[in-house]
């Protein structure tokens, strides 16, 4: 419990300059041309990162756990094999988007005008090389974790974030001091962490690498074809939003931003933790410990996840005029902004719950399943996406991620359900349901609008305590008991 709560408060301060360094793009750039070509380039790294970088990862732990359980040269020899392959990997990949930017950038923007796109290029080149930083720390990541080292690789965020800030302010206020700030922290830590792991150069195994490109293949190719899918619904919401006014990239991206905190604190710092006991319970064969995290990794889930939303939805405009209402982001933007808060904030649960949803199926090597509740999930968001941007603009794109996400964990629960009855409560999620619902429809019609920060701080305080006798009413204990959260162990 104490390395979770290291870790928390190192992914709220990695969050915190994460956020700060998109007020700053906010500040210096509003909703302009400009901020617009900053996240287009992130595009495609965060792509990467989240289809490549989160499957490598996923896949890596349970594959190289089964290796070490049976030979640790042989997982020595696997490790090497895969590390230097990923970043071999990496590097083409930035080469290759550097070199065809004109394409990709026109592919990834297609409103934007020819002038556009070449002023954008050399900023979007730079960028592309954070491809390549991050393969290479995605793998040194998992190599960690199997060591139960799950502090160091948080710093990855934090170099980033605050390398881009120093960036901006250090020198001017442009992509290219952005994204340069970005890259050189983090090739540090990667020399860092290739010194930590120790045994990736220099030790001499005895033993031969047995053939292991296929079977990590076979492992692996799901789980990235999910990650695919999840992530062609984020470049797919950037596409139709190309064709919309102005701005329209920037307000998804600050909303989305906004919507996300919690749910990026929850899975860089519980999910991160408990993916790797339940990968090992499951393959163990010690199945009551695996439902026993499930149904507490769940129950975590919620509670960092439900309260978040309802504050979101009850507050929408308050929030986004505190963080970012400065500079050349003014009022009419807040307000258009916040209508998409709302619309993301309605499926901040279902994102999380399918995240987690989504590793207790890997973590049960079913891959397969993963992979086709995800693939279509995904494809009713596209549908929705195309259906709904001309009528709702950006609006329909942020309501139709939500529903995809709604979907997916749905589908996700009923197959968990099947194979583990007890690590899924349904009697937990209704309960929730109806407790977050009761609590955001009377805060709509009751409550005033708050007036700056010390107000809407009280307005939120005052709706979780609603949130929390709500669950105690309709019978909720498990989350108020400190024994039921001080009982987990690793198998």
């Amino acid at each position: 419990m104490k390395k979770t709560v290291i870790i928390l408060m190192i992914t709220v301060a990695s969050f915190l300059l994460g956020f700060l360094r998109d007020l700053i793009i906010a500040k210096e750039f509003g909703l302009s041309w400009e901020a617009d070509l900053i996240f287009v380039a992130l595009v495609l790294p965060l792509f990467f990162e989240n289809f490549f970088g989160l499957a490598l990862r996923d896949a890596m732990i349970p594959y190289l756990q089964r290796i070490r359980s049976k030979s640790e040269s042989q997982f020595i020899l696997s490790s090497r094999w895969l590390y230097w392959r990923v970043m071999l990997f990496g590097l083409l990949v930035s080469l290759g988007a550097a070199l065809g930017s004109p394409w990709v950038l026109k592919a990834l923007a297609p409103g934007w005008s020819a002038e556009q796109v070449e002023a954008g290029l050399l900023v979007f080149s730079v960028g592309a090389f954070l491809i390549f930083v991050q393969a290479i720390l995605y793998c040194q990541g998992a190599l960690l974790s199997l060591d139960r080292i799950f502090i160091l690789p948080m710093a990855r965020t934090v170099t980033m974030n605050l390398g881009a800030i120093i960036g901006i302010y250090a020198f001017y206020p442009s992509g290219i001091y952005l994204f340069s700030g970005m890259l050189i922290p983090q090739v540090i830590l990667i020399f860092i962490q290739h010194r930590r792991i120790g045994y990736l150069t220099g030790l001499a195994v005895p033993e031969k690498l047995e053939s292991r490109g296929f079977e990590f293949a076979i492992t692996f190719a799901p789980v990235l074809a999910a990650a695919g899918a999840q992530q062609g619904c984020m470049l797919a919401e950037r596409f139709f939003a190309s064709f919309l006014a102005e701005g329209s990239i920037s307000m998804l991206s600050f909303s989305f931003r906004i919507v996300t905190i919690p749910l990026t604190l929850y899975t860089l710092s519980i999910l991160a933790v408990m993916f790797p006991d339940m990968a090992k319970s499951w393959s163990d064969k010690n199945h009551e410990h695996f439902t026993n995290v499930l149904h507490k990794t769940s129950l975590a889930t919620l509670l960092f996840l439900v309260p978040a939303s309802v504050v979101l939805l009850s507050f929408p405009e308050p929030v986004v005029k505190i963080l970012l209402e400065r500079g050349a982001f003014g009022a009419e933007q807040t307000v258009a902004t916040a209508s998409l808060v709302t619309a993301y904030a309605l499926g901040l649960p279902w994102m999380g719950l399918a995240l987690m949803w989504g590793r207790a199926l890997l973590a049960q090597q079913r891959q397969r399943a993963f992979l086709l509740a995800t693939l279509f999930s995904s494809g009713v968001t596209i549908l929705l996406d195309i259906s709904l941007y001309k009528t709702y603009g950006a609006e329909g794109l942020a309501y139709s991620l939500s529903v995809g996400s709604f979907i997916q964990a749905l589908l996700m629960a009923w197959l968990l359900y099947r194979a583990a009855p007890n690590g899924v409560s349904l009697t937990v999620l209704l309960r929730w349901a109806v407790s977050a619902t009761s609590v955001t429809v009377a805060a709509f019609y009751m409550a005033p609008e708050p007036n700056g920060l010390i107000q809407l701080v009280l307005y939120i305080s005052s709706l979780l305590v609603c949130l929390l006798v709500c669950l105690l009413i309709l019978g909720e204990r498990d989350l108020f008991r400190r024994s039921y959260w001080t009982t987990i162990r690793s198998a």
